[in-house]
C-alpha cells in the first residue's frame, strides 16, 4: 500500500471518511486519521512522555504506608 505517488486530495479521497478503501485495507494510523482519534503514542520528544512522576509518588506513597503500618502492628 504504497501511497507516495498520491497527491494529497487523491490521499484524503482514498483515506477518510467516506473514502474508497475499507477500514480492513487502512493502517492502524490511517484508522486512527479517519476517525479523528489521536495518536496513542506518547511525546517523549517534548517531556510530556507520561506520568512517571505520579507513579513514582504514588509508588514512594505506598511503600511508606506498608512500611507504617508494619511498624504500628509489630508493637
Amino acid at each position: 500500500m504504497s501511497d507516495d505517488g498520491f497527491s494529497a486530495s487523491q490521499l484524503r479521497q482514498r483515506y477518510h471518511k467516506g473514502g474508497s478503501l475499507d477500514d480492513s485495507q487502512l493502517s492502524a494510523s490511517q484508522l486512527r486519521a479517519r476517525h479523528g482519534i489521536p495518536s496513542n503514542s506518547a511525546e517523549f520528544s517534548t517531556g510530556r512522555g507520561g506520568d512517571s512522576n505520579v507513579a513514582i509518588i504514588a509508588s514512594v506513597a505506598i511503600v511508606a504506608l506498608v512500611g507504617l503500618l508494619v511498624f504500628l502492628f509489630s508493637k
